[in-house]
Protein backbone atom coordinates (compact mmCIF):
# COMPACT_ATOMS: atom_id res chain seq x y z
CA UNK A 1 0.00 0.00 0.00
CA UNK A 2 1.53 3.36 -1.03
CA UNK A 3 1.55 6.58 0.97
CA UNK A 4 -1.25 8.14 -1.09
CA UNK A 5 -3.65 5.30 -0.26
CA UNK A 6 -2.73 5.51 3.42
CA UNK A 7 -3.36 9.27 3.38
CA UNK A 8 -6.77 8.77 1.72
CA UNK A 9 -7.78 6.21 4.36
CA UNK A 10 -6.75 8.58 7.16
CA UNK A 11 -8.74 11.42 5.55
CA UNK A 12 -11.87 9.27 5.25
CA UNK A 13 -11.59 8.20 8.89
CA UNK A 14 -11.12 11.84 9.97
CA UNK A 15 -14.13 12.85 7.87
CA UNK A 16 -16.30 10.28 9.62
CA UNK A 17 -15.00 11.28 13.08
CA UNK A 18 -15.50 14.99 12.39
CA UNK A 19 -19.04 14.40 11.13
CA UNK A 20 -19.90 12.43 14.29
CA UNK A 21 -18.41 15.05 16.62
CA UNK A 22 -20.23 17.81 14.74
CA UNK A 23 -23.56 16.01 14.97
CA UNK A 24 -23.07 15.55 18.72
CA UNK A 25 -22.38 19.27 19.13
CA UNK A 26 -18.88 18.63 20.50
CA UNK A 27 -17.08 20.64 17.82
CA UNK A 28 -19.34 23.66 18.31
CA UNK A 29 -18.77 23.46 22.08
CA UNK A 30 -15.03 23.91 21.51
CA UNK A 31 -15.48 26.60 18.82
CA UNK A 32 -14.64 24.30 15.92
CA UNK A 33 -16.38 23.41 12.69
CA UNK A 34 -15.78 20.84 9.99
CA UNK A 35 -16.17 20.87 6.22
CA UNK A 36 -15.66 17.29 5.13
CA UNK A 37 -12.17 16.25 6.29
CA UNK A 38 -11.14 19.90 6.90
CA UNK A 39 -11.35 21.11 10.50
CA UNK A 40 -11.43 24.79 11.50
CA UNK A 41 -10.12 25.49 15.01
CA UNK A 42 -11.06 29.02 16.15
CA UNK A 43 -9.88 31.20 18.99
CA UNK A 44 -10.67 34.74 20.18
CA UNK A 45 -7.24 35.15 21.72
CA UNK A 46 -4.88 37.71 20.25
CA UNK A 47 -7.35 40.58 19.79
CA UNK A 48 -5.34 42.90 22.05
CA UNK A 49 -2.18 42.00 20.17
CA UNK A 50 -3.86 42.95 16.90
CA UNK A 51 -4.79 46.34 18.32
CA UNK A 52 -1.18 46.97 19.35
CA UNK A 53 0.27 45.76 16.05
CA UNK A 54 -2.16 47.87 14.03
CA UNK A 55 -1.18 51.11 15.78
CA UNK A 56 1.26 52.40 13.08
CA UNK A 57 -1.64 52.77 10.65
CA UNK A 58 0.29 54.74 8.02
CA UNK A 59 2.87 51.98 7.80
CA UNK A 60 0.27 49.23 7.36
CA UNK A 61 -1.64 51.20 4.73
CA UNK A 62 1.64 51.66 2.85
CA UNK A 63 2.35 47.94 3.32
CA UNK A 64 -1.03 47.05 1.84
CA UNK A 65 -0.69 49.55 -1.01
CA UNK A 66 2.67 48.05 -2.02
CA UNK A 67 1.14 44.57 -1.74
CA UNK A 68 -1.51 45.30 -4.39
CA UNK A 69 0.88 45.75 -7.37
CA UNK A 70 3.03 42.91 -6.02
CA UNK A 71 -0.02 40.67 -6.09
CA UNK A 72 -0.94 41.81 -9.61
CA UNK A 73 2.57 40.97 -10.85
CA UNK A 74 2.38 37.56 -9.14
CA UNK A 75 -1.09 37.08 -10.62
CA UNK A 76 0.23 37.68 -14.14
CA UNK A 77 3.20 35.34 -13.58
CA UNK A 78 1.15 32.49 -12.14
CA UNK A 79 -1.60 32.72 -14.75
CA UNK A 80 1.05 32.76 -17.49
CA UNK A 81 2.64 29.64 -15.95
CA UNK A 82 -0.76 27.91 -15.93
CA UNK A 83 -1.40 28.78 -19.59
CA UNK A 84 2.09 27.70 -20.68
CA UNK A 85 1.74 24.41 -18.81
CA UNK A 86 -1.64 23.79 -20.44
CA UNK A 87 -0.13 24.53 -23.85
CA UNK A 88 2.80 22.16 -23.33
CA UNK A 89 0.56 19.36 -22.07
CA UNK A 90 -2.00 19.80 -24.86
CA UNK A 91 0.80 19.73 -27.41
CA UNK A 92 2.18 16.58 -25.79
CA UNK A 93 -1.31 15.04 -25.91
CA UNK A 94 -1.67 15.95 -29.59
CA UNK A 95 1.77 14.49 -30.42
CA UNK A 96 1.08 11.37 -28.33
CA UNK A 97 4.01 12.31 -26.08
CA UNK A 98 2.25 12.80 -22.76
CA UNK A 99 4.78 12.26 -19.94
CA UNK A 100 4.42 9.19 -17.79
CA UNK A 101 2.99 9.65 -14.28
CA UNK A 102 5.88 10.24 -11.88
CA UNK A 103 6.71 12.11 -8.70
CA UNK A 104 6.82 15.47 -10.51
CA UNK A 105 3.09 15.35 -11.33
CA UNK A 106 1.93 13.13 -8.46
CA UNK A 107 -1.20 14.53 -6.73
CA UNK A 108 0.42 14.63 -3.27
CA UNK A 109 3.23 16.84 -4.60
CA UNK A 110 0.88 19.64 -5.66
CA UNK A 111 0.16 20.58 -2.04
CA UNK A 112 2.64 21.92 0.51
CA UNK A 113 2.04 19.19 3.08
CA UNK A 114 5.31 18.21 4.83
CA UNK A 115 5.85 14.48 4.93
CA UNK A 116 3.19 13.77 2.28
CA UNK A 117 4.90 15.85 -0.41
CA UNK A 118 7.91 13.86 -1.67
CA UNK A 119 10.10 16.95 -1.80
CA UNK A 120 9.27 18.61 1.52
CA UNK A 121 10.90 17.11 4.64
CA UNK A 122 8.63 16.68 7.64
CA UNK A 123 10.45 18.76 10.27
CA UNK A 124 11.82 21.65 8.21
CA UNK A 125 8.74 21.68 6.00
CA UNK A 126 6.48 21.92 9.06
CA UNK A 127 8.53 24.84 10.41
CA UNK A 128 8.37 26.60 7.05
CA UNK A 129 4.64 25.98 6.68
CA UNK A 130 3.81 27.22 10.19
CA UNK A 131 5.79 30.44 9.65
CA UNK A 132 4.04 30.91 6.32
CA UNK A 133 0.57 30.48 7.80
CA UNK A 134 1.23 32.69 10.81
CA UNK A 135 2.63 35.67 8.88
CA UNK A 136 0.02 35.40 6.12
CA UNK A 137 -3.02 35.33 8.35
CA UNK A 138 -1.56 37.75 10.91
CA UNK A 139 -1.03 40.28 8.13
CA UNK A 140 -4.67 39.88 7.06
CA UNK A 141 -5.82 40.37 10.64
CA UNK A 142 -3.65 43.42 11.27
CA UNK A 143 -4.84 45.10 8.05
CA UNK A 144 -8.44 44.28 9.00
CA UNK A 145 -7.94 46.08 12.30
CA UNK A 146 -6.17 48.95 10.52
CA UNK A 147 -9.00 49.38 8.00
CA UNK A 148 -11.71 49.09 10.64
CA UNK A 149 -12.90 45.59 9.80
CA UNK A 150 -13.66 43.40 12.79
CA UNK A 151 -11.80 40.10 13.25
CA UNK A 152 -14.26 37.59 14.67
CA UNK A 153 -11.68 34.89 15.27
CA UNK A 154 -8.35 33.46 14.23
CA UNK A 155 -7.26 29.86 14.02
CA UNK A 156 -5.87 26.94 12.07
CA UNK A 157 -7.13 24.72 9.25
CA UNK A 158 -6.44 21.00 9.54
CA UNK A 159 -6.74 18.48 6.72
CA UNK A 160 -7.50 15.52 8.91
CA UNK A 161 -4.77 15.87 11.53
CA UNK A 162 -2.26 17.80 9.37
CA UNK A 163 -2.10 21.63 9.52
CA UNK A 164 -2.62 22.97 5.99
CA UNK A 165 -3.45 26.60 6.65
CA UNK A 166 -4.36 29.32 9.04
CA UNK A 167 -7.07 31.91 8.90
CA UNK A 168 -8.19 35.23 10.27
CA UNK A 169 -11.99 35.33 10.15
CA UNK A 170 -13.00 38.91 9.36
CA UNK A 171 -16.49 40.28 9.65
CA UNK A 172 -17.67 39.49 6.12
CA UNK A 173 -20.45 42.08 6.29
CA UNK A 174 -17.82 44.77 6.84
CA UNK A 175 -15.27 43.34 4.43
CA UNK A 176 -17.51 42.39 1.50
CA UNK A 177 -20.63 44.42 2.27
CA UNK A 178 -22.97 41.42 2.07
CA UNK A 179 -25.61 42.81 4.44
CA UNK A 180 -27.79 45.65 3.21
CA UNK A 181 -27.89 48.68 5.53
CA UNK A 182 -30.80 49.03 7.95
CA UNK A 183 -33.26 51.65 6.56
CA UNK A 184 -33.58 53.20 10.00
CA UNK A 185 -29.81 53.63 10.19
CA UNK A 186 -29.80 55.22 6.76
CA UNK A 187 -32.65 57.56 7.76
CA UNK A 188 -30.92 58.53 11.01
CA UNK A 189 -27.66 59.14 9.21
CA UNK A 190 -29.46 61.21 6.59
CA UNK A 191 -30.99 63.56 9.19
CA UNK A 192 -27.56 64.44 10.54
CA UNK A 193 -26.67 67.99 9.55
CA UNK A 194 -22.98 67.12 9.22
CA UNK A 195 -22.38 63.84 7.37
CA UNK A 196 -18.73 63.92 8.36
CA UNK A 197 -19.73 63.43 11.98
CA UNK A 198 -21.31 60.07 11.15
CA UNK A 199 -18.30 58.93 9.20
CA UNK A 200 -15.96 60.18 11.90
CA UNK A 201 -17.90 58.35 14.61
CA UNK A 202 -17.82 55.09 12.64
CA UNK A 203 -14.08 55.50 12.11
CA UNK A 204 -13.52 56.26 15.80
CA UNK A 205 -15.36 53.10 16.83
CA UNK A 206 -13.27 51.01 14.46
CA UNK A 207 -9.96 52.64 15.45
CA UNK A 208 -10.09 53.27 19.20
CA UNK A 209 -6.31 53.80 19.37
CA UNK A 210 -6.58 56.85 17.11
CA UNK A 211 -9.35 58.74 18.92
CA UNK A 212 -8.83 61.41 21.52
CA UNK A 213 -5.91 63.81 21.66
CA UNK A 214 -4.44 65.94 18.90
CA UNK A 215 -2.57 63.13 17.13
CA UNK A 216 -5.56 60.77 17.12
CA UNK A 217 -7.87 63.50 15.82
CA UNK A 218 -5.46 64.34 13.03
CA UNK A 219 -5.28 60.70 11.96
CA UNK A 220 -9.05 60.46 12.05
CA UNK A 221 -9.50 63.41 9.73
CA UNK A 222 -6.92 62.07 7.27
CA UNK A 223 -8.45 58.58 7.36
CA UNK A 224 -11.94 59.99 6.74
CA UNK A 225 -10.73 61.89 3.71
CA UNK A 226 -8.94 58.85 2.36
CA UNK A 227 -11.95 56.63 2.81
CA UNK A 228 -14.17 59.14 1.06
CA UNK A 229 -11.66 59.36 -1.77
CA UNK A 230 -11.61 55.58 -2.15
CA UNK A 231 -14.16 53.83 -4.32
CA UNK A 232 -16.76 52.89 -1.72
CA UNK A 233 -18.64 49.62 -2.07
CA UNK A 234 -21.69 51.00 -0.30
CA UNK A 235 -22.21 48.37 2.42
CA UNK A 236 -18.67 47.31 3.37
CA UNK A 237 -15.28 48.98 3.48
CA UNK A 238 -13.96 50.73 0.39
CA UNK A 239 -12.80 48.56 -2.43
CA UNK A 240 -9.27 49.92 -2.05
CA UNK A 241 -9.24 49.03 1.65
CA UNK A 242 -10.43 45.52 0.89
CA UNK A 243 -7.69 45.07 -1.69
CA UNK A 244 -5.10 46.19 0.86
CA UNK A 245 -6.41 43.65 3.35
CA UNK A 246 -6.39 40.82 0.82
CA UNK A 247 -2.95 41.70 -0.57
CA UNK A 248 -1.36 41.97 2.88
CA UNK A 249 -1.04 38.20 3.34
CA UNK A 250 0.82 37.71 0.07
CA UNK A 251 2.99 40.76 0.77
CA UNK A 252 3.90 39.35 4.19
CA UNK A 253 4.89 36.02 2.61
CA UNK A 254 7.11 37.78 0.07
CA UNK A 255 8.77 39.90 2.76
CA UNK A 256 9.50 36.85 4.94
CA UNK A 257 10.83 34.96 1.89
CA UNK A 258 13.12 37.89 1.07
CA UNK A 259 14.47 38.01 4.63
CA UNK A 260 14.98 34.23 4.81
CA UNK A 261 16.71 34.00 1.42
CA UNK A 262 18.87 37.05 2.16
CA UNK A 263 20.15 35.38 5.32
CA UNK A 264 20.56 31.98 3.63
CA UNK A 265 22.42 33.15 0.52
CA UNK A 266 24.34 35.77 2.46
CA UNK A 267 25.96 35.07 5.82
CA UNK A 268 24.77 31.49 6.33
CA UNK A 269 26.06 29.92 3.09
CA UNK A 270 29.08 32.22 3.41
CA UNK A 271 29.85 30.41 6.68
CA UNK A 272 29.84 26.94 5.06
CA UNK A 273 32.69 25.39 3.04
CA UNK A 274 33.11 21.97 1.37
CA UNK A 275 35.35 19.44 3.09
CA UNK A 276 35.54 16.68 0.47
CA UNK A 277 33.62 15.33 -2.51
CA UNK A 278 34.63 11.73 -1.79
CA UNK A 279 32.24 9.44 0.03
CA UNK A 280 31.83 5.82 1.04
CA UNK A 281 28.97 4.64 -1.16
CA UNK A 282 28.51 1.17 0.31
CA UNK A 283 30.07 -1.20 2.88
CA UNK A 284 29.69 -4.95 2.51
CA UNK A 285 28.36 -6.74 5.55
CA UNK A 286 31.06 -8.60 7.54
CA UNK A 287 33.80 -6.96 5.44
CA UNK A 288 37.07 -5.61 6.82
CA UNK A 289 35.69 -2.07 6.53
CA UNK A 290 32.49 -2.98 8.39
CA UNK A 291 34.44 -4.67 11.19
CA UNK A 292 36.60 -1.55 11.54
CA UNK A 293 33.45 0.57 12.08
CA UNK A 294 33.41 2.35 8.72
CA UNK A 295 29.85 3.30 7.68
CA UNK A 296 28.12 4.12 4.46
CA UNK A 297 27.78 7.85 3.74
CA UNK A 298 30.98 9.00 5.47
CA UNK A 299 33.12 11.58 3.67
CA UNK A 300 36.82 10.76 3.23
CA UNK A 301 39.01 13.78 3.98
CA UNK A 302 42.52 12.30 4.18
CA UNK A 303 44.48 9.12 3.34
CA UNK A 304 47.70 8.81 5.37
CA UNK A 305 49.11 12.35 5.08
CA UNK A 306 47.41 13.22 1.76
CA UNK A 307 44.41 15.59 1.80
CA UNK A 308 41.50 14.26 -0.25
CA UNK A 309 39.16 16.63 -2.09
CA UNK A 310 38.12 14.69 -5.21
CA UNK A 311 37.82 11.09 -6.39
CA UNK A 312 40.91 11.68 -8.53
CA UNK A 313 42.89 12.68 -5.41
CA UNK A 314 41.77 9.48 -3.72
CA UNK A 315 42.60 7.29 -6.71
CA UNK A 316 46.10 8.78 -7.07
CA UNK A 317 46.76 8.41 -3.34
CA UNK A 318 45.68 4.75 -3.38
CA UNK A 319 47.69 3.81 -6.48
CA UNK A 320 50.92 5.52 -5.39
CA UNK A 321 51.06 4.59 -1.71
CA UNK A 322 53.27 1.76 -0.41
CA UNK A 323 51.93 -1.54 0.87
CA UNK A 324 51.73 -0.37 4.49
CA UNK A 325 48.92 0.02 7.05
CA UNK A 326 46.66 2.84 5.90
CA UNK A 327 45.08 5.56 8.02
CA UNK A 328 41.85 6.91 6.57
CA UNK A 329 40.33 10.12 7.98
CA UNK A 330 36.55 10.42 7.68
CA UNK A 331 33.84 12.90 8.60
CA UNK A 332 30.31 11.98 9.61
CA UNK A 333 27.35 14.25 10.27
CA UNK A 334 28.68 15.50 13.59
CA UNK A 335 32.16 14.05 14.19
CA UNK A 336 35.46 13.06 12.58
CA UNK A 337 37.03 9.62 12.90
CA UNK A 338 40.30 7.94 11.90
CA UNK A 339 40.43 4.28 10.84
CA UNK A 340 43.48 2.08 10.33
CA UNK A 341 43.50 -0.74 7.76
CA UNK A 342 46.22 -3.35 7.25
CA UNK A 343 48.37 -3.06 4.13
CA UNK A 344 46.91 -6.16 2.48
CA UNK A 345 43.37 -4.75 3.00
CA UNK A 346 44.22 -1.39 1.43
CA UNK A 347 44.77 -2.74 -2.09
CA UNK A 348 42.61 -1.00 -4.66
CA UNK A 349 40.61 -3.34 -6.90
CA UNK A 350 40.94 -2.31 -10.52
CA UNK A 351 38.42 -1.95 -13.31
CA UNK A 352 35.79 0.38 -14.71
CA UNK A 353 32.08 0.09 -13.94
CA UNK A 354 29.44 0.56 -16.65
CA UNK A 355 27.07 3.35 -15.53
CA UNK A 356 24.95 3.56 -18.70
CA UNK A 357 24.49 1.52 -21.89
CA UNK A 358 23.53 3.52 -24.99
CA UNK A 359 20.42 2.00 -26.68
CA UNK A 360 21.05 0.22 -30.01
CA UNK A 361 24.82 0.38 -29.51
CA UNK A 362 27.45 -2.36 -29.79
CA UNK A 363 27.28 -2.78 -26.01
CA UNK A 364 23.49 -3.20 -26.07
CA UNK A 365 23.83 -5.71 -28.93
CA UNK A 366 26.28 -7.74 -26.80
CA UNK A 367 23.96 -7.57 -23.77
CA UNK A 368 26.28 -5.47 -21.61
CA UNK A 369 24.34 -4.00 -18.68
CA UNK A 370 24.67 -1.29 -16.07
CA UNK A 371 26.79 -2.33 -13.08
CA UNK A 372 29.18 -4.66 -14.93
CA UNK A 373 32.84 -4.06 -14.06
CA UNK A 374 35.33 -4.35 -16.95
CA UNK A 375 38.77 -5.62 -15.79
CA UNK A 376 40.40 -6.51 -19.16
CA UNK A 377 39.83 -6.11 -22.89
CA UNK A 378 41.66 -8.75 -24.97
CA UNK A 379 45.13 -8.84 -23.41
CA UNK A 380 45.04 -5.28 -22.00
CA UNK A 381 44.33 -4.82 -18.31
CA UNK A 382 41.85 -2.07 -17.51
CA UNK A 383 42.49 -0.33 -14.18
CA UNK A 384 40.63 2.93 -14.82
CA UNK A 385 38.73 4.92 -17.42
CA UNK A 386 41.99 6.36 -18.78
CA UNK A 387 43.18 2.84 -19.66
CA UNK A 388 39.79 2.03 -21.19
CA UNK A 389 39.75 5.12 -23.43
CA UNK A 390 43.40 4.58 -24.42
CA UNK A 391 42.62 1.05 -25.57
CA UNK A 392 39.54 2.08 -27.56
CA UNK A 393 41.64 4.72 -29.35
CA UNK A 394 43.69 1.88 -30.86
CA UNK A 395 40.67 0.07 -32.32
CA UNK A 396 38.77 0.49 -35.59
CA UNK A 397 35.06 0.15 -36.47
CA UNK A 398 34.08 -3.46 -37.17
CA UNK A 399 36.83 -4.88 -34.94
CA UNK A 400 35.75 -7.61 -32.52
CA UNK A 401 37.22 -7.51 -29.01
CA UNK A 402 36.68 -9.61 -25.92
CA UNK A 403 35.57 -7.94 -22.68
CA UNK A 404 36.47 -9.59 -19.36
CA UNK A 405 34.44 -8.71 -16.25
CA UNK A 406 34.78 -9.09 -12.50
CA UNK A 407 33.76 -12.66 -11.72
CA UNK A 408 35.85 -14.08 -14.59
CA UNK A 409 33.07 -14.03 -17.20
CA UNK A 410 33.59 -12.52 -20.65
CA UNK A 411 31.79 -11.62 -23.89
CA UNK A 412 32.78 -10.61 -27.41
CA UNK A 413 31.72 -7.19 -28.79
CA UNK A 414 31.86 -6.01 -32.40
CA UNK A 415 32.74 -2.32 -32.27
CA UNK A 416 30.86 0.25 -34.37
CA UNK A 417 31.75 3.66 -35.74
CA UNK A 418 32.32 6.41 -33.20
CA UNK A 419 30.10 9.50 -33.66
CA UNK A 420 33.02 11.89 -33.15
CA UNK A 421 36.23 9.89 -33.71
CA UNK A 422 37.70 7.44 -36.22
CA UNK A 423 38.22 4.65 -33.66
CA UNK A 424 35.84 1.88 -32.59
CA UNK A 425 32.78 2.67 -30.47
CA UNK A 426 31.29 0.52 -27.68
CA UNK A 427 28.37 2.65 -26.49
CA UNK A 428 28.85 2.76 -22.71
CA UNK A 429 29.38 5.46 -20.12
CA UNK A 430 31.74 4.17 -17.44
CA UNK A 431 33.51 5.28 -14.28
CA UNK A 432 36.62 4.06 -12.54
CA UNK A 433 35.79 1.38 -10.01
CA UNK A 434 37.21 2.36 -6.63
CA UNK A 435 36.73 -0.51 -4.21
CA UNK A 436 38.79 -2.05 -1.43
CA UNK A 437 38.38 -3.66 1.99
CA UNK A 438 34.74 -4.44 1.18
CA UNK A 439 33.66 -0.86 0.53
CA UNK A 440 32.94 1.13 -2.60
CA UNK A 441 34.12 4.72 -2.95
CA UNK A 442 32.18 7.31 -4.95
CA UNK A 443 31.89 11.03 -5.43
CA UNK A 444 29.29 13.50 -4.14
CA UNK A 445 29.16 16.92 -5.89
CA UNK A 446 29.51 18.89 -2.64
CA UNK A 447 31.72 21.67 -4.04
CA UNK A 448 29.71 22.13 -7.25
CA UNK A 449 26.39 22.14 -5.39
CA UNK A 450 27.52 24.78 -2.90
CA UNK A 451 28.94 26.87 -5.75
CA UNK A 452 25.60 26.78 -7.60
CA UNK A 453 23.72 27.83 -4.47
CA UNK A 454 26.08 30.73 -3.79
CA UNK A 455 25.71 32.03 -7.36
CA UNK A 456 21.88 32.11 -7.32
CA UNK A 457 21.68 35.76 -6.09
CA UNK A 458 23.80 36.88 -9.08
CA UNK A 459 21.23 35.29 -11.43
CA UNK A 460 18.18 37.12 -10.08
CA UNK A 461 18.47 39.84 -12.72
CA UNK A 462 17.34 37.18 -15.20
CA UNK A 463 14.27 34.95 -15.29
CA UNK A 464 16.51 31.88 -14.94
CA UNK A 465 17.44 32.90 -11.41
CA UNK A 466 13.83 33.20 -10.29
CA UNK A 467 12.97 29.85 -11.89
CA UNK A 468 15.91 28.36 -10.01
CA UNK A 469 14.53 29.72 -6.73
CA UNK A 470 11.03 28.48 -7.52
CA UNK A 471 12.14 24.96 -8.45
CA UNK A 472 15.11 24.59 -6.09
CA UNK A 473 13.91 21.45 -4.23
CA UNK A 474 12.88 19.82 -7.53
CA UNK A 475 15.57 20.49 -10.10
CA UNK A 476 18.95 18.85 -10.48
CA UNK A 477 21.73 20.78 -8.76
CA UNK A 478 24.70 18.70 -9.96
CA UNK A 479 23.25 15.48 -8.64
CA UNK A 480 19.84 16.15 -7.12
CA UNK A 481 17.35 18.70 -5.86
CA UNK A 482 18.49 20.72 -2.86
CA UNK A 483 16.33 20.23 0.21
CA UNK A 484 18.77 21.28 2.92
CA UNK A 485 21.88 19.89 4.58
CA UNK A 486 20.30 17.09 6.60
CA UNK A 487 21.75 14.31 4.45
CA UNK A 488 24.91 16.04 3.28
CA UNK A 489 26.40 17.94 6.21
CA UNK A 490 29.28 15.43 6.38
CA UNK A 491 30.67 17.01 3.19
CA UNK A 492 30.78 20.52 4.65
CA UNK A 493 32.11 22.37 7.67
CA UNK A 494 31.33 25.74 9.29
CA UNK A 495 33.99 28.39 8.66
CA UNK A 496 34.53 32.05 9.52
CA UNK A 497 31.84 33.45 11.81
CA UNK A 498 30.13 30.02 11.93
CA UNK A 499 33.22 28.00 12.87
CA UNK A 500 32.21 27.49 16.49
CA UNK A 501 28.53 26.60 15.95
CA UNK A 502 28.86 23.11 14.46
CA UNK A 503 25.66 21.38 13.36
CA UNK A 504 23.55 24.40 14.38
CA UNK A 505 24.70 26.23 11.23
CA UNK A 506 23.28 23.47 9.01
CA UNK A 507 20.00 23.47 10.94
CA UNK A 508 19.73 27.22 10.46
CA UNK A 509 20.43 26.85 6.73
CA UNK A 510 17.76 24.15 6.31
CA UNK A 511 15.19 26.15 8.28
CA UNK A 512 15.86 29.33 6.27
CA UNK A 513 15.65 27.41 3.01
CA UNK A 514 12.19 26.03 3.73
CA UNK A 515 10.86 29.16 5.43
CA UNK A 516 11.91 31.18 2.39
CA UNK A 517 10.79 28.68 -0.24
CA UNK A 518 7.36 27.88 1.20
CA UNK A 519 6.60 31.57 1.79
CA UNK A 520 7.66 32.36 -1.78
CA UNK A 521 5.66 29.47 -3.26
CA UNK A 522 2.56 30.08 -1.11
CA UNK A 523 2.64 33.80 -1.86
CA UNK A 524 2.72 33.18 -5.61
CA UNK A 525 0.06 30.48 -5.41
CA UNK A 526 -2.26 32.84 -3.51
CA UNK A 527 -1.86 35.37 -6.33
CA UNK A 528 -3.76 33.12 -8.76
CA UNK A 529 -6.88 34.93 -10.02
CA UNK A 530 -9.16 32.18 -8.77
CA UNK A 531 -11.85 32.51 -6.11
CA UNK A 532 -11.84 31.93 -3.18
CA UNK A 533 -8.10 32.70 -2.96
CA UNK A 534 -6.90 36.20 -2.13
CA UNK A 535 -5.82 36.75 -5.73
CA UNK A 536 -9.31 35.89 -6.94
CA UNK A 537 -10.94 38.56 -4.75
CA UNK A 538 -8.39 41.22 -5.74
CA UNK A 539 -8.79 40.26 -9.40
CA UNK A 540 -12.56 40.68 -9.08
CA UNK A 541 -12.16 44.12 -7.48
CA UNK A 542 -9.69 45.25 -10.15
CA UNK A 543 -12.07 44.16 -12.92
CA UNK A 544 -14.93 45.96 -11.14
CA UNK A 545 -12.88 49.15 -10.88
CA UNK A 546 -11.93 49.07 -14.57
CA UNK A 547 -15.45 48.45 -15.90
CA UNK A 548 -17.02 50.71 -13.28
CA UNK A 549 -15.58 53.68 -15.17
CA UNK A 550 -17.70 53.04 -18.27
CA UNK A 551 -20.79 51.14 -17.05
CA UNK A 552 -23.05 51.26 -14.02
CA UNK A 553 -21.79 49.95 -10.69
CA UNK A 554 -24.36 47.13 -10.64
CA UNK A 555 -23.41 45.93 -14.13
CA UNK A 556 -19.71 46.20 -13.27
CA UNK A 557 -20.30 44.06 -10.18
CA UNK A 558 -22.11 41.36 -12.16
CA UNK A 559 -19.52 41.40 -14.95
CA UNK A 560 -16.55 41.23 -12.57
CA UNK A 561 -18.13 38.34 -10.70
CA UNK A 562 -18.75 36.41 -13.93
CA UNK A 563 -15.17 36.96 -15.15
CA UNK A 564 -13.71 35.97 -11.77
CA UNK A 565 -15.77 32.76 -11.70
CA UNK A 566 -14.75 31.95 -15.28
CA UNK A 567 -11.06 32.35 -14.41
CA UNK A 568 -11.50 30.21 -11.30
CA UNK A 569 -13.11 27.41 -13.33
CA UNK A 570 -10.39 27.65 -15.99
CA UNK A 571 -7.61 27.40 -13.41
CA UNK A 572 -9.34 24.53 -11.59
CA UNK A 573 -9.73 22.58 -14.84
CA UNK A 574 -6.08 23.33 -15.67
CA UNK A 575 -4.87 21.90 -12.37
CA UNK A 576 -7.03 18.81 -12.78
CA UNK A 577 -5.58 18.33 -16.26
CA UNK A 578 -2.01 18.82 -14.99
CA UNK A 579 -2.47 16.23 -12.25
CA UNK A 580 -4.59 13.60 -13.94
CA UNK A 581 -3.67 14.09 -17.62
CA UNK A 582 -0.76 11.60 -17.52
CA UNK A 583 -2.93 9.10 -15.63
CA UNK A 584 -5.78 9.41 -18.13
CA UNK A 585 -3.38 8.65 -20.99
CA UNK A 586 -1.19 5.98 -19.39
CA UNK A 587 -3.56 4.59 -16.75
CA UNK A 588 -3.59 4.78 -12.98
Amino acid sequence: MNYLNIALIILIVCWIVFAFLSKQGILERYNMSAFGPILMVRTMRGQKLLTVLAYPRRFWRFFGNVGIPMMLVGMFIMFTVVLLTDYVMLQALYENAMPMPDKYNAPQNIFLIPGLNDYIPLVWGAIGLMVTLVVHELAHAVLCRTEGVGVKSMGALLLGIVPIGGFAEPDEEELFGKKKPDPAEVRDAGTDTNTNIGVGYDYAVRHPLETGGGIGHGNRSRGTAEQEADNKTGNGVSRRSRMRILAAGVMANFVVALIAFSLLFGPVLGGIAPVSDVMIVSVDENSVAAQAGIKEGMAITQVDDVTIKTAHDFYVAMTTREDLPMTMHTKGRDKREIFTLAGEDAILQSGVTIELVVPDSAAAQANLTQGMTITRVDDTGIDNTTDFIAFLNTTVPGQTVEFFFAGNNSTRVELRSSPDRSCGYVGVISTTRIEFAGMTIGEYPASDRLHVLKTIPSLLDRIEGWLLIFAMPLIELDGGGFGGFDNSMQFYEPVGWAAGYGVLVFWIASALLWIGWINFYAGLFNCLPALPMDGGHVFKDVIHSLFGRVISDHKAEQLSKSIAVAFAVLILVSFVFMIFGPYMVHGF
